[in-house]
């Protein structure tokens, strides 16, 4: 036993009961509990709003793949969590859609227990565990699209998420809260959350700023 403090919620969303108790009975030997698993998009969209976890694995086969897990990374960053990605394999295409929406990391299931139990620890911290597989990936592709700047691979507190732009995209349209949640099929609290974060990190001072700021972008980038 290690004798670390474990996370006081850990959430593992994968459509693998197998992996989902796999995955819990590995950490277990490290002090690291479990506390909590979801099997789908909605009981992992579910899980995430109501228990606010510190930390969430998210399995990039989620059911339906891909787009459930970007959704529940995106879910998670916008509850305050740290979401971090896990899939059998570390095809480059995934790992860089899980750092966009927001994951801050990739464990590839060939890794050993050992491996997220400290990728989990380096979350708890508040730092992003990047293995060494997926640094080598950023790096690589930095190197052949040079006109891609690293920061736009690495998961950052500035870059809007997916969802923060869907968001966004419907406040900037003269959208209430009320309707952006009926919109997206998400809760209102949810979206006041995700307005939070869009006015922080556009360093708007209201949704009129945060609007325009938003077709200034769009008129820049189509």
């Amino acid at each position: 036993m290690t004798g670390h403090t474990p996370p006081t919620t850990l959430v593992v969303c994968d459509s693998s009961e197998i992996s989902r108790v796999g995955i819990a009975r590995s950490l277990e030997a490290y002090d690291i509990a479990v506390t909590a698993d979801a099997s789908d998009r909605a009981s992992a969209l579910a899980l995430v709003e109501r228990r606010r976890p510190a930390v969430v694995l998210v399995d990039m086969g989620l059911v339906p793949a891909p787009a459930a897990a970007l959704d529940v990374i995106a879910a998670t960053v916008a509850a305050g969590g740290m979401p971090i990605a896990i899939g059998v394999e570390s095809a480059p295409d995934l790992v860089f859609a899980a750092l966009r929406a927001g994951s801050g990391g990739y464990l590839s299931k060939d890794l050993p227990a050992s491996a997220w139990a400290g990728a989990i620890r380096t979350a708890i911290r508040g730092e992003i565990p990047l293995s060494r597989a997926v640094t080598a990936l950023l790096v690589e592709r930095f190197r052949c699209q040079p006109e891609l700047s690293l920061h736009e691979l690495l998961p950052s507190d500035r870059r809007l998420t997916r969802r923060e732009w869907d968001v966004l995209e419907h406040v900037a349209q003269g959208k209430t809260n009320r309707a952006v949640a009926a919109e997206l099929s998400i809760s209102l609290e949810t979206v006041r959350t995700h307005v939070s974060n869009i006015l922080t990190k556009l360093d708007a001072p209201s949704r009129t700023a945060a609007a325009a700021r938003y077709r200034e972008l769009r008129a820049v980038h189509g």
